[in-house]
């Protein structure tokens, strides 16, 4: 059987940009490989992983979670079904935080610290610490880069992302929730600044139910879902937040949060009310929704 013939026996089964994919990944090729020859022959074992990996797609199973892989900010991960699949929009996270860092290195050599708060799969640590850690001409010294998160299988699979890209002896990797892991370091931090990130859950009961099947069959609730309209997560945060400035008054603290558009107007009312003296600017998505919340002081 050739790519073509096994293309025109699934058409139709399944999106036809996923069947490209499936192929290309079962035969070990690229997606342009599948386009170029379509008349090269494939084995029988590789008919075989293509039947069964169609299938699973055909069932809502994201491309992600069938290859095992995905791609964010131009790195690989590791994906399972203990993590979220790492979207696209969140890349605009690691670049204001990038940003914020360089901001500071052009001022005076500093030293940082990076907290990723819930990091799940790991990419937000690990694609800032990447960049940071190779960029030889940057007078910033971070001094630390950390990651909690609750599920200790999140955990092990941020560490096999950490050693994926070669960054596992730069992060230090705490089981906790949110920032309560950290509240015995803050002190002992050789740091002038503290940028915090945090991708939390974030969905209401409303738009999680109105979510994709792939979504609410595939990936962890418990990482998608939030109470009280879906900023309970958010203000467990905040108020610990707080805490740190109680504990660490001259460390300047920068925190970056990735909401759902709608929320915008809520979170902006929760930041005020649990920290008055913060300033709060948002930024659009590429595609022109609300999705970044930076918080100063």
């Amino acid at each position: 059987m050739t790519i073509q013939e096994i293309t025109k026996k699934y058409t139709g089964k399944i999106d036809y940009f996923d069947l490209e994919l499936i192929i290309a990944h079962s035969l070990g090729k690229t997606r342009e490989f599948v386009l170029t020859y379509p008349n090269q022959t494939i084995t029988k074992i590789q008919e075989t992983k293509i039947k069964k990996n169609v299938a699973r797609r055909a069932k809502s199973e994201p491309i992600a979670h069938i290859f095992g892989h995905k791609e964010f900010y131009g790195l690989d991960f590791i994906v399972s079904k203990h993590t979220l699949v790492p979207r696209p929009e969140t890349e605009l996270m690691v670049e204001l935080a990038l940003s914020e860092s360089k901001v500071e290195s052009q001022k005076s050599k500093v030293a940082i610290t990076v907290i990723d708060v819930g990091t799940g799969s790991g990419c937000i640590i690990v694609s800032i610490a990447n960049e940071l850690e190779k960029t030889e001409d940057c007078k910033l010294q971070v001094a630390n880069y950390y990651a909690t998160d609750i599920s200790k299988d999140a955990l092990k699979i941020a560490k096999k992302n950490a050693k994926l890209n070669s960054v596992d002896k730069k992060i230090k990797f705490l089981h906790g929730s949110l920032l309560e892991p950290m509240f015995s370091k803050i002190k002992k931090l050789k740091s002038e600044k503290l940028i915090i990130l945090a991708n939390l859950p974030y969905l209401s009961k409303e738009i999680y139910s109105s979510a994709p099947i792939d979504v609410k069959k595939f990936e962890p609730r418990s990482a998608l879902y939030s109470p009280e309209a879906g900023l309970k997560h958010y203000r467990e945060l905040l108020e610990q937040i707080k805490k740190i400035q109680i504990i660490s008054k001259q460390l300047l603290v920068v925190t970056f949060l990735e909401f759902s558009p709608e929320q915008k107007t809520s979170l902006g009312k929760l930041i005020k009310d649990v920290l008055p003296k913060a300033k709060a600017t948002f930024t659009k998505d590429l595609s022109g929704k609300w999705r970044i919340c930076k918080i100063f002081f």
